[in-house]
């Protein structure tokens, strides 16, 4: 019987945001707040894994 298997986990990522024709005062926030740096960063900046996080978690289904 064939069954399903689900693999979650956690894994660092390197990314890459390119931020173009931004004012002076919009530096200045993303430079005075590490969490709206962090919003920046989408789907689409994710460049590879860098690692898989050794807690890899499995379930098998039929």
């Amino acid at each position: 019987m064939k069954k399903t298997v689900v693999l979650t986990g956690k894994a660092v990522v390197s990314f890459r945001k390119v931020i173009k024709d931004i004012d002076d005062d919009e530096v200045a926030e993303l430079l005075a707040s590490n969490d709206l740096r962090e919003a920046q960063i989408d789907d689409d900046d994710l460049l590879d894994i860098e690692w898989i996080h050794d807690d890899v978690d499995m379930k098998v289904t039929p």
